[in-house]
């Protein structure tokens, strides 16, 4: 009787470690920051020459051009506008100027045109406003692939690797 006290005493212990552990390693998953990499059009320090090479790699690659309402920004680069960076837009208030960095939150990769901010990026050299035509995972064969199709256009795109928030963003 003692002993078979005793085995379910154990086995609950053993359920509530297994059960907490596994909730330990999943936060543990969740926020860190994901290798990834970025395939590149061009790099410049002018605001107004990302803009013409993204409007225009959009049209040539038939992607869409998302600049997700970021404007230039003297102070950091890039913003969003003083509403969103403030929460009166319906978000968190992130104080402003505020740059939410492509990807950042859910890690996702994804295809379409945008220009962001170096200064955003691990690895990248600061100051400059970057076309990015993709985010995949790192050395894949989706990356590959959309690298081969963009050099055909666009000879001197490639991709860099960088880490990528994958987490809660307040």
């Amino acid at each position: 009787m003692i002993l078979d006290k005793f085995k379910i005493s154990l086995s609950l212990c053993s359920l509530l470690l297994m059960f907490f552990s596994s909730e330990t390693f999943a936060q543990d998953k969740y926020n860190t920051e994901v290798p990834k990499d970025i395939i590149i059009l061009k790099s410049t320090r002018d605001y107004k020459s990302a803009l013409t090479t993204a409007k225009e790699a959009a049209a040539k690659l038939h992607k869409k051009l998302d600049l997700r309402g970021l404007r230039p920004d003297k102070k950091i680069g890039l913003t969003m506008s003083e509403a969103d960076c403030v929460g009166s837009g319906g978000g968190d208030d992130l104080g402003y100027p505020c740059y939410p960095a492509r990807g950042d939150g859910n890690a996702a990769n994804d295809n379409y045109i945008s220009i962001e901010y170096s200064n955003a990026y691990k690895g990248f050299a600061k100051g400059f406003y970057v076309v990015v035509a993709a985010i995949t995972d790192v050395k894949s064969a989706d990356m590959k692939a959309k690298l081969t199709q963009i050099n055909k256009l666009y000879p001197d795109a490639y991709a860099k690797r960088t880490y990528i928030w994958f987490g809660c963003m307040h």
